[in-house]
C-alpha cells in the first residue's frame, strides 16, 4: 500500500511535468532526468517519512497496551481491597447506569407529572441508597456518581416540596366538590378550566375524571399552565364526551 501511494504520488507528478514539457516542448532530455532524480528524491524521503511515522505508530501502540493492562491490574488491585472484582464492578456500573437514566428522567418532568410519578422517587431513593451499601461504593468511580445521584435526588424532593398541596374531597351536597369546583377554588387554581391539572396528577386514583369520593385525598399540583399532556388529556376527555351524545 505505502509503496502503491508513493508511485502514484511520483506518477502524478511525472504527468504534470511531462504535460508541461509537452505544451513547451523545450525540455531536453538532461532537464527531464534532472526532474526525474529530483523526484525520485522526494519519493525516496516521502517513503522515509513514512516509515518513520508507522514505527511511531507501532511504538504507541505498545505503549497504550502496556498502559491499558497496568490500569487493568491497578483496578483489579483496587476492586480487591473492597471484597469485589471487575465482573461484578460491571454489574455494579449498570446498575448506577439505570439509577442515573431514572434520575435524569424524572428530572425532565414538570412539576405536575412528577408529582403524579412521586413514587418513582421513592424507588430511586431506595435503590441508592442500596447501591451505597456495596463496597463498591468506596470506589472513586461509583463514589462520584452515587454522590451525584443524591444531588439529583435532593432537587427532586425540593421539587416535590415545593408543587405538592393535598385536598381531602367533600361531600357533593354540601361542598359541591367536582373536580372543575376544586379548580375553580381561590387557593386552588382559581381557574375551573384547570381541573385537567388534578385529574392528571392523581391518575392513580382518578380513573373517571367524573367521578370523585369524598374523603379522597387530592394531590394538588403547582399553579401555573396546563403542560401538553394535560392538555391532550383534557381534548380526549371532551371528545369522548362529545361523541357520547345522542
Amino acid at each position: 500500500m505505502k509503496s502503491l501511494f508513493l508511485t502514484t504520488i511520483v506518477l502524478a507528478a511525472l504527468m504534470v511535468c511531462v504535460g508541461g514539457a509537452v505544451a513547451q516542448e523545450e525540455m531536453s532530455k538532461d532537464q527531464w532526468q534532472q526532474e526525474m532524480n529530483q523526484y525520485t528524491a522526494m519519493r525516496n524521503e516521502l517513503s522515509a517519512k513514512l516509515n518513520s511515522l508507522n514505527d511511531q505508530i507501532t511504538a504507541l501502540k505498545s505503549q497504550s497496551t502496556a498502559l491499558d493492562a497496568d490500569i487493568t491490574k491497578c483496578m483489579d488491585e483496587l476492586y480487591a481491597l473492597v471484597g469485589s472484582n471487575a465482573e461484578l464492578a460491571a454489574e455494579y456500573r449498570k446498575k448506577i447506569e439505570a439509577a442515573e437514566s431514572n434520575a435524569n428522567e424524572l428530572m425532565r418532568l414538570s412539576d405536575g407529572d412528577l408529582a403524579a410519578r412521586s413514587g418513582e422517587v421513592d424507588q430511586l431513593e431506595a435503590t441508592v441508597k442500596g447501591l451505597w451499601e456495596n463496597k463498591l461504593s468506596l470506589i472513586p468511580e461509583f463514589w462520584d456518581r452515587l454522590t451525584a445521584l443524591n444531588e439529583k435526588i435532593k432537587s427532586l424532593r425540593s421539587t416535590l416540596a415545593g408543587a405538592v398541596k393535598m385536598y381531602t374531597v367533600g361531600t357533593w351536597s354540601r361542598d359541591r366538590d367536582c373536580l372543575w369546583n376544586i379548580a375553580k377554588k381561590k387557593d386552588i387554581y382559581d381557574n375551573a378550566w384547570h381541573w385537567p391539572k388534578i385529574w392528571q396528577g392523581n391518575r392513580d386514583q382518578i380513573k373517571d375524571p367524573d367521578v370523585i369520593h369524598p374523603g379522597q385525598k387530592l394531590m394538588i399540583p403547582a399553579k401555573g399552565e396546563m403542560t401538553e399532556a394535560e392538555k391532550s388529556a383534557a381534548r380526549s376527555y371532551y371528545s369522548k364526551k362529545a361523541g357520547a351524545q345522542p
